[in-house]
């Protein structure tokens, strides 16, 4: 199928090593651990990035807020109170393309369409598998072995745009955390940036994605957030992995695991016993699994 033309011109500057002008880019990031890498491999192509624009987080979301500090000199940090500010903000500060990571909300048409070239978002899985807030964390539960790293276009839908770029990384089985698996989506997402910027500037549209094969992956639900003994050991290391690799749920929070009486928070469990005797043994429906790190609830 041939892409779509659509309108833009390149932007007067110089160029990088592809032939790509360099752009001024508006990067769309809530987190510390996402804004500031994505904004060096930008600078690092050669192009502007005059604003990043974060995300007004809830008082009780965990872990360090994205500040200025956080940022280069000469990058401004925009925060807005509402996501339909972003648009303003996006018109103020002129950019011709908006590039999103992991940003918390959809955003509105007005902002999509403001920059010259458009928006475009980072999304890691094989899009159209994995829409929405928890992709890894649903890979992790359904067994992958693989995530995708999408480069799409912003449109009217969530992770439904025209793909720019995509590859493959290996779900290894080391990967506890959201921050173990956001480096590497990020290092990947880099790489291809090159691809995504080229494309935009020569008016490419990108790969349509087949609707009927999209697939949701929400955020977790309390029926997957309590530990239940009786349960295979594999399932249960399955299920305590999946919620860490998750991240911070907006109002539920697992997995959640009762040991002799009082309520864990489960970190870090393993099929086999450790080393030197470390953990705690627990016998399950079927099978044994070793608690290696949880922290108290009651």
């Amino acid at each position: 199928m041939t892409p779509r033309e659509t309108p833009g011109t390149a932007a007067p500057h110089s160029q990088d090593d592809q032939g790509t002008p360099a752009l001024r880019v508006a990067v769309v990031a809530a987190l510390p651990q996402t804004a500031p890498p994505l904004v060096e491999s930008l600078r690092a192509l050669g192009h502007q990035v005059p604003v990043v624009i974060g995300y007004r987080r809830p008082a009780d979301w965990p872990g360090h807020v994205l500040g200025e500090h956080d940022l280069p000199p000469g990058v401004d940090l925009a925060v807005p109170s509402r996501t339909e500010s972003v648009a303003s903000l996006l018109r103020a500060y002129a950019p011709d393309v908006a590039v999103s990571y992991g940003y918390p909300r959809k955003l509105p048409a007005a902002a999509v369409s403001a920059p010259r070239l458009g928006a475009v978002n980072c999304h890691p899985s094989a899009l159209p598998s994995y829409r929405g807030p928890n992709p890894v964390g649903w890979a992790v539960r359904n067994g992958e072995r693989t995530i995708g790293v999408t480069w799409h276009r912003m449109d009217a839908g969530l992770d439904t745009g025209y793909v720019l770029a995509r590859t493959t990384l290996a779900l290894d089985d080391d990967v506890w955390s959201f921050t173990g698996v956001n480096t590497r989506v990020l290092q990947a997402a880099s790489r291809m940036l090159p691809q995504v910027l080229r494309r935009l500037v020569h008016g490419d549209a990108g790969d349509p994605q087949p609707a009927q094969e999209g697939t949701w992956a929400g955020f977790f639900r309390e029926d997957y957030a309590t530990v239940d003994w009786s349960a295979k050991a594999s399932y249960i290391h399955t299920q305590v992995r999946a919620w860490n690799i998750a991240g911070h749920h907006p109002r539920v929070q697992g997995p959640v695991a009762v040991i002799d009486g009082t309520r864990w928070r489960l970190r870090r469990t393993a099929l086999e016993q450790p080393s030197q005797g470390t953990g705690r043994r627990i016998t399950c429906g079927t099978g044994q699994l070793w608690v290696l790190a949880a922290d108290p609830l009651d």
